[in-house]
């Protein structure tokens, strides 16, 4: 929201609170990277949709199993982000 209103100021992202649930917890950690990605994806910030798909990657493989729409929705758009950062690696 900050960057559609044009500041550039980043805000604090998380209390201390939510800072320990996400250091504890592999599935929220697993599930904010790929919100992240996704947001990422979406506003074409190709960075930052690479560096959270890495990070959700990382986590994948840690957590409990996902419901089966959800899991279908993230390799989805997982897909797409990987796509894109091959097209654009390949373009530079």
């Amino acid at each position: 929201v900050l960057k559609l209103i044009g500041t550039d100021e980043k805000p604090q992202d998380f209390s201390a609170e939510e800072v320990s649930i996400l250091a504890k917890n592999n599935s929220v950690m697993r599930s904010y990277n790929f919100h992240k990605a996704y947001m990422s994806f979406m506003f074409r910030l190709h960075d930052d949709s690479k560096h959270y798909t890495e990070k959700y990657l990382d986590c994948i493989d840690n957590t409990w199993a996902n419901l089966i729409l959800q899991h279908a929705f993230q390799a989805f758009y997982t897909g797409l982000i990987s796509f894109w950062v091959a097209r654009k690696s390949r373009d530079e």
